[in-house]
């Protein structure tokens, strides 16, 4: 009897080793799991980021409003190389991220001749690495952009064959105007003609599963392609970085950190195109949950990141909110 207490007592010291064991296993796996979901989505957002502007042409055109016939599901288009949608109140943020993608990198070309509204050809100085099917866009300083589709092009003649010109609202039109009298746009001798290939347009954002969700536009489909690319993320928050300082800058620097956009240059418009020119930096932070409950209990403290001041601009250590994960169960 006496050895059956003891072998039994001996039981419960193994069985109770062996419980703290695979707890302490499956928390140290959760926090790993964690740790590599963040770096995936990091990694997957950083090379992104990195192309974000590239290939759309001068950087006088940044800001300007494109006029395109890609559908309602890409709604209205701008060209800023990086737009970020806050969440507001601490919830995640969004960010979309807007390049070319032409299969050869060429500097823009300009019309040799005016263009009419109603043509569905134009005269340019080069077509060096147009191709049909890839997407133009036609810049003229102080009109919105129009973005159209290359069918062919003539060889030798310097002419590009594109679909229809895409309708805009008139400047000033009333709302039955802009239903019913939408207009397409004439442009100049000399307007820019940028390459943007087959666009790439991408943003990222968190869903209610708590998946990071990288959407794709697709030109095919004209709608918006979606796929989970990393598990247990719970907050994502970003900021553009801004050069503030008055006057023409040679050395570009950031001073100042926001999550919307501002001001830069003083002139009492946000988000034009010379602030967009004094955008030269994108920080944020990524938050994960290991799907494990820790065996150390609700210990784990607020999760911070560096952000700017809504009223200086200047980093300080700002709570991330995690109110959606209160609960320690």
């Amino acid at each position: 009897m006496v050895g059956l207490v003891i072998g039994l007592l001996a039981m419960l010291v193994i069985l109770k080793v062996a419980i703290l064991f695979e707890a302490r296993r499956k928390s140290t796996v959760g926090v790993t799991d964690a740790q590599q979901n963040v770096a995936i989505a990091v990694s997957l957002m950083l090379r992104e980021l990195r192309m974000a502007g590239h290939g759309l042409g001068a950087i006088d055109s940044l800001g300007c409003l494109v006029t395109h016939d890609l559908g309602t599901a890409l709604g209205a288009l701008s060209l800023v190389p990086v737009t970020i949608m806050d969440g507001g109140d601490g919830a995640p943020d969004e960010i979309r991220i807007f390049s070319g993608a032409s299969k050869q990198s060429t500097s823009a070309t300009s019309l040799l001749t005016a263009h009419a509204a109603s043509d569905t050809s134009m005269q340019i100085e080069s077509t060096l690495g147009i191709q049909p099917g890839d997407r133009l866009m036609l810049y003229e300083p102080g009109k919105p952009c129009s973005l159209i589709k290359a069918t062919a092009i003539t060889t030798g003649s310097y002419r590009v064959d594109h679909t229809s010109m895409p309708l805009v609202t008139p400047t000033g039109a009333g709302v039955a105007d802009s239903v019913a009298n939408p207009v397409a746009l004439d442009y100049a001798a000399g307007t820019h003609v940028i390459n943007l290939g087959s666009l790439r347009l991408v943003r990222y954002g968190i869903d209610s599963n708590n998946d990071l969700q990288a959407s794709r536009f697709s030109l095919a489909s004209s709608n918006w392609q979606t796929a989970a690319m990393s598990s247990g993320i719970v907050n994502l928050q970003a900021q553009y970085g801004f050069d503030h300082r008055a006057g023409l800058q040679t050395s570009p620097q950031v001073t100042f950190w926001s999550s919307s956009m501002i001001d830069a240059d003083g002139n009492g418009t946000a988000g034009d195109n010379n602030d967009l020119k004094r955008l030269i930096a994108i920080r944020f932070a990524v938050v994960a949950r290991s799907s494990e409950r820790s065996d150390q209990g609700c210990n784990a403290p607020q999760p911070q990141w560096s952000a700017g001041n809504p009223t200086t601009g200047q980093l300080h250590m700002t709570d991330i909110a995690m109110s959606r994960y209160e609960s320690c169960s």
